[in-house]
């Protein structure tokens, strides 16, 4: 399964280290900061879980059981906001 950002109604800009995000369909900002960055960029054009994992094991050093639990979190936060496509 691929997980990719929505693209209707969600504004956003980097800031520095942190994202700030705008769903305009339900009103709410959002602040990302850390390994939430870097998914971020990934969830733009798609990513798998594996490629979300490995990215953050490439970039932060951490290992697979610790990557796959972030991974798992973000990912489950960002679909129940409403913010994946599909």
């Amino acid at each position: 399964m691929t997980f990719k950002l929505r693209s209707e109604e969600l504004e956003w800009k980097q800031i520095d280290d942190e994202i700030v995000a705008l769903d305009a369909r339900r009103a709410e900002y959002l602040s990302i900061e850390g390994s939430g960055t870097s998914l971020w960029h990934a969830l733009l054009t798609g990513a798998t879980r594996s490629e979300l994992v490995d990215s953050l094991i490439a970039r932060y050093g951490i290992d697979e059981e610790r990557a796959g639990a972030d991974v798992d979190v973000f990912v489950a936060d960002l679909a129940a906001k409403g913010l994946l496509a599909g």
